[in-house]
């Protein structure tokens, strides 16, 4: 997936990064993170550690402590990429993993700006779901990756619009060309190459679930941190992943959304008052 609409934000290294102390490759957090640097030049592998710790950090202002006991980030040099970090994927198992392809020679500020780390360590915050229901695994991420970013100053709310309305757009588009029910396109979104419409109605469903949590004084990141600390799950189904979420936020609205974006064949349409509630409270200081 392309990176598109980049921010640079000088004043984030200070926020976040520059009083990263790192040692060792044990960062201690939640979960006990060892990073494996792999075949990164050793002159490189400082920058990669404060990378890797600071992305951690962002993600957890967001969302809570990482969950589990243990999760292992390895780094697979790609010399001159076009990018920092060309390809990234989570592998679940006893220890979780989160697989980073890098190009070690991208200044530190770029990794920051980069969306990678973020989508990838939130997928942690929620079960492996059935395919069927993947839509879910990848809009929130999809989602979460940009709250992540807003939260922690890499973006500002102009960007944050910009970023959705534009992935939005990605996924209208390719709803046109891959047509039929979403949980049937999830299933099969790999050979379809629906990686568009899956990943942006997920995100969608997100958004709009955010939406009517701000209206009741909640958020969906507070109800993501209280279902990390009493109900994650490694595995679960679709269905029964909203009903904890609707259990948590005393609400059924988790569970008929659901339903609703599972079947539909249209794409979720957002209004712009939507996006910018949701910005101004991502946006606002801890």
């Amino acid at each position: 997936m392309k990176k598109m609409f980049r921010q640079r934000n000088s004043s984030l290294f200070a926020l976040i990064f520059s009083a990263l102390l790192v040692s060792g490759f044990a960062v201690a957090y939640g979960a006990e993170v060892d990073i494996d640097t792999g075949d990164t030049p050793a002159y490189e592998q400082q920058k990669m550690h404060q990378w890797i710790s600071g992305g951690i950090k962002a993600v957890e202002l967001s969302l809570g402590k990482l969950p589990g006991q243990n999760i292992e980030v390895e780094l697979v040099t790609k010399p001159y990429a076009k990018e920092p970090v060309p390809f990234a994927q989570v592998i679940r198992g006893k220890t979780n993993k989160v697989k980073l392809q890098v190009s070690s020679a991208w200044p530190l500020q770029d990794f920051i700006d980069d969306w990678t780390l973020y989508h990838e360590l939130s997928h942690l915050y929620i079960p492996y779901l059935d395919y069927p229901s993947f839509w879910l695994n990848e809009g929130f991420a999809t989602y979460m990756q940009n709250v992540v970013m807003l939260k922690s100053k890499v973006i500002d709310e102009a960007a944050f619009i910009q970023k959705l309305q534009a992935g939005l757009e990605r996924g209208r588009l390719n709803t046109i060309s891959r047509p039929g029910k979403l949980s049937t396109v999830s299933n099969d979104m790999w050979r379809k190459r629906a990686y568009m419409r899956v990943y942006w109605s997920g995100a969608a469903f997100f958004m709009e679930m955010d939406t009517a949590l701000l209206q009741q004084g909640n958020s969906l990141a507070a109800v993501i941190r209280q279902y990390g600390t009493c109900c994650l799950a490694a595995e679960s189904s679709g269905q029964a992943f909203m009903k904890e979420l609707d259990t948590i936020a005393k609400t059924t609205l988790f569970s008929t959304t659901y339903v609703r974006y599972s079947g539909r064949l249209d794409f979720p349409k957002l209004k712009a008052e939507q996006l910018a509630a949701i910005a101004q409270h991502y946006s606002e200081d801890p």
